[in-house]
């Protein structure tokens, strides 16, 4: 950030009274700038023993595989936020009653926090989109390891499996930092 959406002058990042964190001030009207992270959604789409993935139509990691995502707009449940990701992007539909959490994470780099949920697709019926070049249904064995655009975590992918071949889902909590993955199921943490 480099100029202040307020009044248009430079802001300089500074300690603002006994908050340790650096923070954005614009240096003509005080104005502080927070920046908080943004809340990224994601839906595990399951039909059988398989889990929805598409191939990305845009950057970043054009070309590589993941799951439907992206991020909760202005007056949208995390629900709502996560049943339209999945629609715009691969026009698979799942009923949001049917929807429950598998995974809260803290992406520390991208400073992002990254909500997965997991629900049984309505029918098997999706369509490629401008995000998506590719939708296509894969079990544990076909899944594309080699083509994932995020190998940092392709164990959660392997423990996501797991929990779809036991029907036993549990709900991890973690973080994502340098490469770093730290998940563990919620009830480690009580």
């Amino acid at each position: 950030m480099k100029f202040c959406s307020e009044c248009g002058n430079r802001v300089e990042k500074r300690v603002i009274g006994h908050d340790p964190q650096l923070r954005f001030q614009c240096t003509h009207c005080g104005k502080v700038h927070y920046q908080n992270p943004k809340v990224l959604v994601s839906c595990h789409a399951t039909w059988e023993d398989k889990v929805l993935w598409m191939r990305r139509g845009t950057e970043p990691f054009k070309g590589l595989w993941t799951a439907p995502s992206g991020f909760v707009e202005e007056d949208e449940s995390l629900l709502e936020a996560t049943a339209r990701e999945l629609y715009e992007e691969t026009r698979a539909k799942v009923d949001m009653s049917r929807m429950n959490l598998w995974l809260v994470g803290n992406l520390m780099p991208m400073n992002q926090i990254y909500m997965v949920y997991h629900a049984p697709l309505l029918s098997p019926d999706f369509e490629t989109t401008e995000e998506a070049t590719e939708v296509a249904l894969f079990n544990h064995k076909e899944f594309p390891r080699e083509e994932f655009a995020f190998p940092e975590v392709l164990e959660n992918v392997d423990l996501f499996y797991e929990d779809l071949l036991s029907n036993n889902f549990r709900v991890f909590m973690g973080k994502i930092q340098g490469g770093t993955n730290t998940i563990a199921t919620v009830a480690q943490h009580l």
